[in-house]
């Protein structure tokens, strides 16, 4: 778990917001280079990175792993002459959430704000409760309108801030752990399938635009051209007073695995029986159609790639404080390497 802590500590902070992926994805492809891990890796105009581990079989298979590398975030649509930027989101963005909280704004250089807030003391009657729009909401950056002018323009991005802390036990709070702490259990599963060795080429794929539209995977996939897929995301856990079908998600049960209307059953299937045999604690779950992931654009790509959904509990998703069980990313990242074993074994 200790290395997946350290991954997750990097590349957490990466600033990637869904449209400035690109430096986000030269950090990525330099960070994996650096490991000795990979033994190709590529950016696609898109931004998404495909690190591949071969097995130096002949016409060996290809299993691609996903995850996104974008996070949600901001876009400036205005710079006041008082020092206050307005935004509107990229990404679903939870408003009641923003008031007081602090944020980087990527503009000549970085601006550190803070998202405005009216004081209980001035609030009138009816107000506390009254929803909150993001174009009610501004940043204030402390600066005065000239020198702000100079450093931010309309179009440039931010996002929240959001360290990476420990919590009691295995767990972890951060930001843009929806998706990097799956970018940090795929790069775990690759040093463990790299240590027992495979009979399969993986394909790590940190793909872009995942929270605006899926263009980072449709294209990573097709590049790509793997045999099979895994798609690796977050999901919702159970939560007092809600949904009843979610009961036995929950963090600390291992990664969930989805039966879908747009994945493939027979695979799933497969990836399920590997989880019982191997003993590894997993969570099954049910999605009448599209699941809000990369697997739903990875398994339509060309003629059709068997794809399988895995998704790590999180909760808090879309703020600055995402909670996530260490234990059930390493457990994943386990029964990924196992799998990758009995496809290594398949005629």
């Amino acid at each position: 778990m200790e290395r997946i802590f350290a991954l997750a500590s990097f590349l957490s902070q990466l600033p990637s917001v869904g449209g400035m992926e690109l430096d986000a994805a030269d950090a990525v492809k330099n960070y994996c280079e650096s490991m000795n891990l990979f033994d190709e890796i590529r950016i696609i105009p898109t931004g998404t990175v495909l690190a591949y581990c071969r097995s130096g079989k002949k016409h060996a298979k290809t299993l691609l792993l996903d995850a996104h590398l974008d996070e949600i975030g901001f876009v400036v649509t205005n710079v006041f002459d008082d020092g206050f930027v307005s935004v509107t989101g990229v990404g679903g963005i939870d408003t009641r959430v923003l008031s007081a909280s602090e944020v980087t704004i990527y503009g000549k250089e970085p601006v550190k704000g803070v998202f405005t807030s009216k004081p209980p003391h001035l609030q009138v009657a009816g107000e506390q409760n009254k929803t909150i729009d993001i174009k009610d909401l501004y940043i204030d950056t402390g600066l005065d309108g000239k020198h702000l002018k100079e450093l931010v323009r309309i179009g440039n991005l931010a996002d929240m801030n959001g360290p990476i802390e420990r919590l009691q036990g295995s767990r972890i709070v951060s930001k843009a752990m929806d998706d990097k702490i799956c970018m940090s259990l795929i790069i775990r599963a690759a040093e463990l399938i790299k240590q027992s060795g495979a009979d399969i080429d993986i394909c790590c794929q940190f793909s872009t635009g995942e929270e605006t539209g899926y263009s980072g995977a449709t294209t990573g996939t097709f590049a790509a051209a793997p045999d099979y897929a895994i798609a690796i995301d977050v999901c919702n856990p159970r939560f007092p007073e809600g949904d009843k079908s979610r009961e036995h998600i929950d963090l600390g049960k291992g990664g969930v695995i989805s039966y879908s209307g747009t994945t493939c059953r027979s695979f799933t299937k497969k990836l399920v029986s590997c989880a019982e045999r191997n003993g590894f604690s997993c969570v099954l779950k049910a999605d009448p159609g599209r699941t809000g992931t990369n697997a739903h654009v990875t398994a339509i790509s060309r003629e059709g790639i068997p794809t399988a959904l895995i998704s790590i509990p999180l909760r808090y998703m879309h703020t600055a404080s995402e909670v996530i069980d260490l234990s059930d990313c390493l457990e994943t990242a386990k029964l990924i390497a196992a799998f990758v074993k009995e496809l290594g074994g398949e005629d």
